[in-house]
């Protein structure tokens, strides 16, 4: 159960990132990722990437993120996102889990 815990979370953190992307102007902040996230992070999420880590400004974005927010988009993933590389992310960063499970929300 943590495990998927932790694999929806991390979905869910891709997932908005690239919400993040598609909205246009400015600086814009979801479940306290900004989009500036998206670039720093998609090259070491991405299908095919050969990343052994993300980038340290990768995790210093993701740091940030409110992870039960971000349950909410994980339907929005990418099919260009390697789903097991985004599980990797949340640990790789060693980020905190939130004590709630996405498939609570």
């Amino acid at each position: 159960m943590a495990g998927r815990r932790k694999a929806s979370n991390a979905a869910a953190l891709v997932a908005v990132l690239i919400v993040a992307v598609a909205a246009a102007a400015g600086a814009i902040k979801l479940c306290g990722v900004d989009e500036s996230a998206v670039d720093v992070c998609k090259p070491y999420c991405k299908v095919g990437s050969t990343k052994a880590a993300p980038d340290p400004l990768c995790c210093d974005k993701v740091k940030t993120a409110r992870w039960s927010c971000l349950c909410n988009y994980r339907s929005v993933l990418s099919s260009d996102i390697d789903a097991a590389r985004v599980m990797d992310l949340a640990s790789k960063c060693k980020c905190d889990y939130p004590p709630a499970s996405c498939d609570a929300n």
